[in-house]
């Protein structure tokens, strides 16, 4: 290799200054008297790149390789540049051909480990950064791409480890600090997450992605405010990315003609957008306007017939109007989430089960499976030699006692283990596989009668007794919606003296059972250890009144009367689109609330239980 010449000196002195056009003339000097110099050549394509000139810059790499094929750097300058023009199969072949030079180049080895990651060549890029980490382990971006690649192969904990290093070498990296945030949300950990993305943007006040995931989280943990202030900073900067987001909030917080305006913009510049389109659906159903709904997602299922999404929502639509065929059709669509657990065997299609064993695993919701195994006796008469059922843990007795002759067995949510057997079905299909109707059955659960004579000596002996729930579970997306703020809307109910009134909410939290205390004769929820001794206590009582949980379709399945509190927003597709009956369960009776109308308004008008 050539000695470097006091041209170059002069050319790469002035580029470390920063005086790129003064560089590049004192290197086209140097090249009049020494146009076989490879170092000077490749020193004018840096300087021509960083003036923008990137035809020059790579000619004059080509120009120093074709002089000396080892010229330092070369292989790698061009890299960088086909790597920024999207030329993904020409960079990797220059920045290999820097490490063939020099095996210990820690940048091209960085940028090529960064190239195969975005490739899905996820091994290989793996070992390029653990060598740079190994070349250089203070090099701060070393330990983030590393964590980068870890945390897309799901192994977080290894992920969050290198993050941290990266950023103990550099702690105002706002890219770090903004996916570590991310990351620590994914691992459960909002707290730290929230400070993360935080000081993220303390170090860069306009950064979309930190602005987006700390919007996300705020609007994970209801803080509405916070969160859409962040949401529209982060739409403002990156509108097609954090629009989905935005709406969310906006579905999430009641007002579907803020989010239809935004989508029908944004449409209007991209009207074949099917994600939006799907959007502007719910956003329209929302507002009670079904038939616009409907028509916008077939208009998105004409461009894009097989999205998932798009076939759901009508699918849903389709349900709740009675239309059942075209309905669970459409309901179909989604096992096609990556979300459900996928058994390795044929998925049953509804044909002869003669000799064959059925895994029937119950999905969603402890209502969804309640409500769906109305439909066993069904599949019973289908002739399977063997049947084996998988719920959540706390229906296992109830299931089992109902049908002893299946197997039942416990389905864990994130990693579940499938037993032995000949082809699978998942429960919210029957109805479709079976051309089933609701099956408007009296009653379909038996209570354990053991259970039951327990509950009855705890219960008072005589009296009409109504059993409350106020509120589901927490982590339901709408829970907001449907469930009650505070039991006291129940006051002016059990202020009447000719019931016993009888708490069998779950869970209660302290305040909860400080107004029960008040309020009612019992507090009976906290003593409900699983689906079964739910039945039994419900079995006893006359009355339940409740918002939309699994219990409101426990007492349905057992027959027990019930009144349905159903909020006028996020109505669940099973209740209908109107009316104070349904289908599913003869016992129940539902009061809507109206548009506009509080908790307190409805439960007034309810009338004597």
């Amino acid at each position: 290799m050539q000695p470097l010449s006091a041209d170059t000196l002069r050319a790469a002195r002035l580029l470390a200054e920063g005086d790129f056009r003064s560089a590049l003339q004192a290197a086209q000097q140097g090249l009049q008297a020494e146009p076989a110099n490879a170092p000077l050549w490749n020193l004018l394509g840096v300087c021509a790149a960083r003036l923008g000139q990137l035809p020059l810059a790579a000619q004059c790499w080509h120009q120093a390789l074709a002089r000396d094929a080892a010229t330092p750097d070369a292989h790698y300058n061009l890299g960088c540049l086909h790597a920024e023009q999207g030329e993904a199969a020409e960079a990797e072949t220059h920045y290999r051909a820097e490490l063939a030079r020099d095996g210990e180049h820690v940048s091209s080895l960085g940028n090529l480990g960064a190239l195969l990651l975005d490739s899905g060549r996820i091994n290989e890029a793996e070992a390029c950064f653990r060598r740079v980490v190994v070349l250089q382990p203070q090099a701060a971006a070393a330990h983030y791409n590393l964590g980068r690649l870890l945390r897309q192969q799901g192994r977080g904990e290894e992920a969050a480890e290198r993050l941290r290093q990266s950023l103990v070498l550099e702690p105002d990296d706002a890219e770090a600090l903004q996916l570590l945030g991310q990351l620590l949300v994914e691992l459960g950990q909002p707290a730290e997450a929230e400070n993360l993305l935080r000081r993220a943007l303390e170090w860069a006040p306009g950064h979309a992605a930190a602005l987006n995931n700390l919007g996300l989280l705020l609007l994970e943990q209801r803080r509405w405010g916070e969160a859409e202030d962040c949401l529209r900073q982060a739409h403002a900067r990156q509108p097609e990315a954090v629009l989905g987001n935005l709406v969310a909030l906006l579905s999430a917080t009641n007002r579907p003609a803020e989010a239809e305006a935004l989508l029908r913009e944004a449409l209007l510049a991209a009207p074949g957008h099917v994600e939006w389109l799907c959007l502007l659906g719910v956003a329209l159903q929302e507002q009670g306007r079904s038939r616009e709904a409907e028509q916008i997602w077939r208009r998105g299922l004409a461009l894009s017939p097989q999205h998932r999404r798009l076939r759901q929502n009508l699918g849903y639509l389709q349900l709740a109007r009675g239309d059942y065929q075209a309905g669970w059709q459409n309901h179909e669509a989604r096992l096609m989430s990556s979300h459900y657990p996928q058994p390795d065997s044929p998925r049953w299609q509804g044909e002869p089960l003669a000799g064959r064993h059925l895994l029937l695993v119950f999905e969603q919701g402890y209502g969804d499976a309640i409500q769906f195994f109305r439909y066993l006796p069904l599949l019973r008469q289908r002739g399977a030699a063997r049947l084996t059922l998988m719920c959540r843990e706390p229906l296992l007795a109830l299931f089992s006692a109902h049908d002893p002759a299946a197997e039942c067995l416990p389905i864990l949510r994130t990693s579940p283990d499938f037993p032995p057997h000949d082809c699978h079905v998942f429960s919210m299909s029957l109805p479709g596989l079976l051309r089933a109707e609701p099956l408007s059955l009296p009653c379909y659960l038996r209570a354990d009668s053991s259970l039951g004579e327990a509950w009855r000596r705890r219960l008072p002996p005589d009296g009409r007794k109504i059993g409350l729930v106020w509120r589901g579970h927490l982590a339901h997306p709408f829970d907001h919606c449907r469930s009650l703020p505070t039991p006291a809307l129940f006051e002016p109910l059990c202020a009447r003296s000719d019931a016993h009134w009888i708490s069998v909410q779950p869970d209660p939290v302290v305040e909860e059972r400080e107004w029960v205390k008040r309020h009612c004769a019992l507090e009976l929820g906290s003593a409900l250890g699983d689906f079964a001794s739910s039945a039994a206590l419900l079995a006893q009582l006359d009355l339940l009144i409740t918002v939309d949980t699994a219990m409101a379709h426990l007492a349905g399945a057992l027959g027990v009367p019930c009144r349905l509190l159903l909020s006028s927003e996020h109505t669940d597709w099973r209740w209908g689109e109107e009316g104070e009956v349904t289908p599913w369960y003869p016992s129940a009776r539902l009061v809507r609330q109206r548009r506009g109308e509080d908790w307190a308004a409805v439960i007034g008008r309810m009338g004597a239980p």
